[in-house]
């Protein structure tokens, strides 16, 4: 239910309309009720982004360290808050030692996080052959992720994350085999 004084600004805002003077302050106001529905819908649209001022800068380190994620002290220390945020969120899980204040490792958990990585810093005419020959594989066959991820030269675990999600979904089996990352298409 919109308020009383709420229906006296909508008022006075028609009225100045006609106003020269007044027009100007509409229009600045207009304004700024438009750079405010932006900064919320680009909320909406990538929620990563939005959880701290340095999720943008610590994706992006994520991203250039994907296959061994090891940050120095510094680079944890600065990005803390956002790791522990994209932790609770279950999009990383940080192996913290006693007696140590920073990370000794972090591990990327989610699979659509690793993909959200990879669509904002991977080129995507590779990103789009990788799904197109998964998405394409024919039942019974067998894919050989290394050799894959070598060939179109994107990180291992992009493509490790794209083989998940799709056993997540039930259209292929991935090797549990140490060393390996070959994925089964079943259906």
């Amino acid at each position: 239910m919109v308020s009383k004084v709420d229906w006296f600004c909508r008022a006075v805002r028609v009225g100045s309309a006609f106003n020269p003077v007044a027009a100007v302050f509409l229009q600045l106001q207009s304004e700024l009720d438009g750079i405010e529905i932006n900064r919320r819908l680009d909320n909406l649209e990538d929620p990563i982004s939005a959880c701290c001022d340095s999720s943008p800068q610590l994706c992006k380190a994520l991203y250039e360290c994907l296959d061994s994620i090891e940050l120095s002290n510094e680079v944890y220390k600065q990005y803390s808050r956002p790791l522990a945020v994209f932790e609770s969120k279950g999009y990383l899980k940080r192996e913290m030692h006693l007696g140590s204040p920073y990370a000794q490792g972090i591990e990327l958990v989610d699979p659509s996080f690793t993909l959200y990585l990879a669509r904002l810093f991977e080129k995507q005419a590779n990103m789009s052959e990788l799904y197109d020959l998964v998405e394409n594989c024919n039942i019974g066959v067998w894919i050989d992720g290394i050799q894959l991820a070598e060939s179109l030269n994107i990180p291992l675990e992009v493509v490790r994350s794209i083989f998940k999600i799709y056993v997540e979904n039930g259209l292929g089996n991935l090797s549990n085999e140490r060393g390996t990352c070959n994925y089964l298409s079943i259906a």
